[in-house]
């Protein structure tokens, strides 16, 4: 693989030991094309992030959130059993909601082990608003129709 994903920060990639950034799926195809140097087709969904282990430079118009999601429950015993939404952010923020309920909120800067859920914390209302309100863009641009929890 091009990158290490996991690590105390999950949802994030490590790119030749530099910044982490937010990675979704479909960035594999990408990147994995742009490492062997062939362009990435037209209509082909994800970021190239090849320029951080190739060229050493910052990815251009690289997202600044990665979309994350369970469509369908699993139905196992070790996993939650209703769908979700969420996003983690290239600042630093996780954040993910059940329908119509916010779930989890996590300031991964300050807490990479995700050991104090904010969603639930007052003082993390306008934090809560803003990544509510980049979550609702990611379901928007993706034809998503998950309900959101209202604020």
């Amino acid at each position: 693989m091009p990158f290490i994903i996991g690590g105390h920060i999950p949802h994030y990639a490590h790119l030749a030991g530099r910044k982490p950034v937010p990675l979704n799926h479909v960035d594999v195809a990408p990147t994995t094309l742009g490492l062997c140097g062939i362009d990435t087709p037209d209509g082909m969904e994800g970021t190239d992030y090849s320029g951080h282990r190739i060229r050493d430079r910052e990815v251009r118009d690289a997202p600044d959130s990665a979309y994350l999601q369970l469509v369908i429950p699993t139905r196992h015993g070790d996993s939650t059993d209703r769908p979700w939404r969420g996003i983690v952010t290239r600042d630093g923020w996780k954040y993910a909601v059940l329908e119509g309920q916010p779930w989890l909120m996590y300031n991964l800067n300050e807490d990479p082990y995700e050991q104090a859920n904010l969603a639930h914390n007052t003082r993390f209302g306008a934090e809560r608003r803003r990544l509510q309100d980049r979550l609702a863009a990611w379901i928007a641009d993706t034809g998503d129709s998950f309900p959101l929890p209202g604020l």
